[in-house]
């Protein structure tokens, strides 16, 4: 009785750029199907599953990794659409489930590689929480703007265009750099508190869009209904 092995191309999932093989072994008569790795190429077995698409440890780490730094690398550039938001926390979602199960149930893991593996879910997670808590509110009230250090005094009068518990968008004249912290202030109460530059992009012909993260201050919007307390 003789055994054939056979092979056939898996097409990636959508949106994927992933190709690997589904091995269709025949053994008496019975088909017996085993897959391997989603990577072109690679034939070890798979382990996690990512974006539709299975992958042996190596490969799986390599592409979380990647994308995940592909979406940190986005929200720090632009605010997300609806859309984008649903796509990242689903992403994440599955990166982190498929992660703390494959560190629970995986054979053979050296400490260096449990350590890897547990440090990517926590930074899926870290993300996961931050994009999760900033669930933006549509909102237009004047703000001031200024550096947070400034010998001119220089100050713009701006309006905001949405808020979340812990950051905002405003619309700006001036072209601010990434990472710089600057002062928002509430005119009425004179009320303020440190922020950093998250992302930039064009708006209207003479204005830009800003994103800021709020640095000193829990609630500065008085989404909870409560008082803006400081940060301890």
């Amino acid at each position: 009785m003789r055994d054939s092995v056979a092979f056939k191309l898996v097409e990636p999932s959508a949106g994927g750029s992933l190709y690997g093989y589904q091995r269709d072994r025949t053994f008496g008569g019975t088909a017996l199907r085993e897959d391997t790795c989603g990577w072109s190429g690679c034939k070890s077995k798979p382990e996690a599953t990512l974006d539709g698409c299975q992958l042996c440890r190596n490969h799986f780490y390599d592409r979380a990794a990647e994308r995940l730094e592909e979406y940190r690398a986005r929200l720090r550039r632009i605010a997300p659409g609806r859309a984008d938001h649903t796509a990242t926390l689903k992403f994440l979602s599955e990166l982190i489930s498929q992660t703390t199960t494959f560190v629970a149930s995986a054979k053979l893991l050296d400490p260096g590689q449990r350590d890897k593996f547990l440090k990517l879910s926590l930074s899926a997670v870290r993300l996961y929480k931050r994009i999760n808590r900033n669930a933006r509110i549509p909102l237009n009230m004047p703000i001031l703007v200024y550096r947070e250090s400034d010998s001119t005094g220089m100050r713009e009068l701006t309006n905001t265009v949405d808020v979340s518990k812990q950051g905002v968008c405003i619309a700006t004249s001036w072209l601010w750099e990434t990472g710089e912290k600057i002062w928002i202030e509430k005119p009425g109460n004179r009320l303020r508190t440190l922020a950093r530059v998250a992302w930039m992009k064009k708006g209207e012909p003479t204005k830009y869009l800003m994103g800021l993260d709020i640095l000193d201050c829990e609630d500065f919007w008085g989404l909870d209904l409560a008082s803006p307390k400081k940060r301890h």
